[in-house]
Protein backbone atom coordinates (compact mmCIF):
# COMPACT_ATOMS: atom_id res chain seq x y z
CA UNK A 1 0.00 0.00 0.00
CA UNK A 2 1.16 3.51 -0.80
CA UNK A 3 1.69 6.15 1.88
CA UNK A 4 -1.43 7.66 3.42
CA UNK A 5 -1.26 11.32 4.47
CA UNK A 6 -3.73 14.08 5.29
CA UNK A 7 -3.87 17.68 4.16
CA UNK A 8 -6.32 20.44 5.03
CA UNK A 9 -9.23 20.83 2.62
CA UNK A 10 -9.71 24.07 0.70
CA UNK A 11 -12.66 25.59 -1.14
CA UNK A 12 -11.12 24.16 -4.33
CA UNK A 13 -11.91 20.64 -3.03
CA UNK A 14 -15.67 21.27 -3.18
CA UNK A 15 -16.47 19.36 -6.38
CA UNK A 16 -13.99 16.57 -5.58
CA UNK A 17 -15.74 16.03 -2.23
CA UNK A 18 -19.22 15.99 -3.77
CA UNK A 19 -18.12 13.46 -6.40
CA UNK A 20 -16.35 11.40 -3.72
CA UNK A 21 -19.54 11.31 -1.64
CA UNK A 22 -21.53 10.01 -4.61
CA UNK A 23 -18.94 7.40 -5.57
CA UNK A 24 -18.06 6.24 -2.04
CA UNK A 25 -21.52 6.16 -0.49
CA UNK A 26 -24.03 6.40 -3.32
CA UNK A 27 -24.97 2.71 -3.16
CA UNK A 28 -25.42 2.81 0.63
CA UNK A 29 -27.47 6.02 0.44
CA UNK A 30 -29.72 4.48 -2.22
CA UNK A 31 -30.13 1.25 -0.23
CA UNK A 32 -31.04 3.29 2.85
CA UNK A 33 -33.21 6.11 1.46
CA UNK A 34 -34.01 5.21 -2.15
CA UNK A 35 -32.77 6.57 -5.49
CA UNK A 36 -30.03 9.17 -5.48
CA UNK A 37 -31.51 12.65 -5.70
CA UNK A 38 -28.84 15.01 -6.96
CA UNK A 39 -30.69 18.14 -5.75
CA UNK A 40 -31.07 16.74 -2.22
CA UNK A 41 -27.46 15.53 -2.10
CA UNK A 42 -26.07 18.82 -3.42
CA UNK A 43 -28.03 20.70 -0.75
CA UNK A 44 -26.71 18.33 1.93
CA UNK A 45 -23.18 18.90 0.63
CA UNK A 46 -23.62 22.68 0.47
CA UNK A 47 -24.73 22.79 4.12
CA UNK A 48 -22.09 20.35 5.29
CA UNK A 49 -18.92 21.45 3.52
CA UNK A 50 -16.76 23.74 5.66
CA UNK A 51 -13.15 23.41 4.47
CA UNK A 52 -11.69 24.29 7.87
CA UNK A 53 -13.23 21.12 9.37
CA UNK A 54 -12.20 18.64 6.66
CA UNK A 55 -8.98 16.87 5.77
CA UNK A 56 -8.28 15.28 2.42
CA UNK A 57 -6.83 11.77 2.44
CA UNK A 58 -3.85 11.49 0.11
CA UNK A 59 -2.73 8.10 -1.16
CA UNK A 60 0.53 8.22 -3.05
CA UNK A 61 0.14 11.99 -3.23
CA UNK A 62 -3.31 11.84 -4.90
CA UNK A 63 -6.64 12.85 -3.33
CA UNK A 64 -8.43 9.63 -2.42
CA UNK A 65 -10.85 10.48 0.36
CA UNK A 66 -11.83 12.73 3.20
CA UNK A 67 -12.16 12.71 6.96
CA UNK A 68 -13.81 15.03 9.43
CA UNK A 69 -12.89 14.41 13.07
CA UNK A 70 -12.35 16.41 16.26
CA UNK A 71 -12.59 16.33 20.02
CA UNK A 72 -16.27 17.03 20.74
CA UNK A 73 -16.30 16.90 24.52
CA UNK A 74 -13.87 16.10 27.28
CA UNK A 75 -12.44 12.70 26.56
CA UNK A 76 -14.40 11.91 23.37
CA UNK A 77 -12.84 12.17 19.92
CA UNK A 78 -15.59 12.01 17.29
CA UNK A 79 -15.14 10.93 13.68
CA UNK A 80 -18.10 12.53 11.93
CA UNK A 81 -17.26 11.44 8.37
CA UNK A 82 -14.88 9.20 6.50
CA UNK A 83 -15.23 8.67 2.77
CA UNK A 84 -12.70 6.75 0.71
CA UNK A 85 -12.71 6.51 -3.08
CA UNK A 86 -13.88 3.08 -4.29
CA UNK A 87 -10.68 2.51 -6.27
CA UNK A 88 -8.60 2.46 -3.07
CA UNK A 89 -11.12 0.78 -0.75
CA UNK A 90 -10.04 -2.60 0.54
CA UNK A 91 -6.35 -1.80 0.23
CA UNK A 92 -5.66 -0.83 3.83
CA UNK A 93 -6.24 2.92 3.49
CA UNK A 94 -9.16 2.93 5.92
CA UNK A 95 -7.32 0.87 8.54
CA UNK A 96 -4.20 3.05 8.25
CA UNK A 97 -6.30 6.21 8.52
CA UNK A 98 -8.26 4.96 11.53
CA UNK A 99 -5.13 3.89 13.38
CA UNK A 100 -3.72 7.37 12.81
CA UNK A 101 -6.93 8.97 14.08
CA UNK A 102 -6.86 6.77 17.18
CA UNK A 103 -3.27 7.87 17.79
CA UNK A 104 -4.36 11.51 17.37
CA UNK A 105 -7.21 10.95 19.83
CA UNK A 106 -4.86 9.45 22.43
CA UNK A 107 -2.42 12.34 21.99
CA UNK A 108 -5.33 14.76 22.53
CA UNK A 109 -6.19 13.12 25.85
CA UNK A 110 -9.28 11.27 24.64
CA UNK A 111 -10.44 8.15 26.44
CA UNK A 112 -12.76 7.08 23.61
CA UNK A 113 -13.26 7.45 19.87
CA UNK A 114 -16.82 7.49 18.56
CA UNK A 115 -18.49 7.49 15.18
CA UNK A 116 -21.84 6.83 13.53
CA UNK A 117 -22.12 4.55 10.52
CA UNK A 118 -25.07 3.66 8.33
CA UNK A 119 -26.19 0.14 9.20
CA UNK A 120 -25.74 -0.99 5.58
CA UNK A 121 -22.25 0.49 5.17
CA UNK A 122 -19.62 -2.23 4.69
CA UNK A 123 -17.10 -0.03 6.58
CA UNK A 124 -18.80 -1.21 9.76
CA UNK A 125 -16.86 -4.49 9.44
CA UNK A 126 -13.58 -2.56 9.42
CA UNK A 127 -14.57 -0.58 12.51
CA UNK A 128 -15.41 -3.81 14.35
CA UNK A 129 -12.09 -5.42 13.31
CA UNK A 130 -10.28 -2.40 14.78
CA UNK A 131 -12.11 -2.75 18.11
CA UNK A 132 -15.07 -0.40 17.76
CA UNK A 133 -18.24 -1.75 19.39
CA UNK A 134 -21.88 -0.81 18.82
CA UNK A 135 -23.12 1.19 21.79
CA UNK A 136 -26.43 2.38 20.37
CA UNK A 137 -28.66 1.58 17.42
CA UNK A 138 -30.19 4.73 15.93
CA UNK A 139 -31.75 3.54 12.63
CA UNK A 140 -30.59 3.91 9.96
CA UNK A 141 -27.26 4.36 11.81
CA UNK A 142 -25.41 2.77 14.67
CA UNK A 143 -23.15 4.59 17.11
CA UNK A 144 -19.85 2.84 17.69
CA UNK A 145 -17.17 3.41 20.29
CA UNK A 146 -13.57 2.42 20.78
CA UNK A 147 -12.43 2.72 24.39
CA UNK A 148 -8.80 3.83 24.60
Amino acid sequence: MEDVHLRPATAADDEFLYDLHRRALGDVIEATWGPWDDDVQREFHRKWFAPATVEIILVGGRSAGMVQAAMIEAGVFYISRIEIAPEVQGGGVGATLLRGLVDRARASGANAVELHVLQLNRARDLYERLGFRVVEVEPPKVRMRLVL
